[in-house]
């Protein structure tokens, strides 16, 4: 779990406006499963399970009640019109002798610029991530394996298509081994 409240505190500190709980959710995701594609290793080391909304860190709970105790993150309540919208995580400040290397910070950063406001539209940005985790099963854990994520494209069990670009591109799936 340090890797994971580290990873939170990154994430939060590169963000002035805080983050809410889900899109915090998304960010983690989409930072281990880039690191994944790339190095074949998550930077958090933790389990995801498709929920209703996102892929949610199975420990992010435990993670963000440790920082908040301990001083590291504040949680305030995001007001409008319709009343409490959620709640935004800000940082305050780091843990000491962070433990990132500086490619899981590059990783980071390069998912975090592409999200800087709401994530939104995540199957534009990483369209293998987002069907990796939107094909699995609700409340199942998101396999982050080799035979699963590629590089260039997710290998599914079934066409798809999906919008790149602005473009459409019917992509062909083979069955993935077993």
């Amino acid at each position: 779990m340090e890797k994971l409240c580290h990873a939170i505190l990154w994430i939060l500190e590169k963000s002035p406006n805080g983050r809410n709980r889900l899109d915090l959710a998304k960010l983690l995701y989409y930072s281990d499963g880039v690191h994944f594609q790339k190095h074949a290793t998550m930077i958090t080391t933790g389990i995801y399970i498709h929920l209703e909304d996102s892929p949610y860190p199975v420990k992010l709970n435990e993670a963000l009640l440790f920082l908040k105790e301990k001083g590291h993150i504040d949680a305030s309540p995001v007001i409008s019109a319709k009343g409490i919208q959620g709640f935004s995580l800000r940082f305050l400040k780091p843990i000491d002798g962070l433990i990132l290397s500086r490619e899981e910070k590059r990783v980071m950063m390069k998912v975090v610029e592409a999200f800087r406001g709401k994530v939104v539209d995540e199957s534009r940005h990483y369209p293998n991530l987002y069907e990796n985790y939107v094909v699995t099963p609700l409340y199942d854990s998101i396999p982050f394996a080799i035979e699963r994520i590629n590089t260039k494209i997710h290998v599914l069990v079934q066409k798809s298509l999906l919008q790149l670009s602005g473009k459409m591109f019917r992509v062909l799936f083979e069955r993935s081994p077993e």
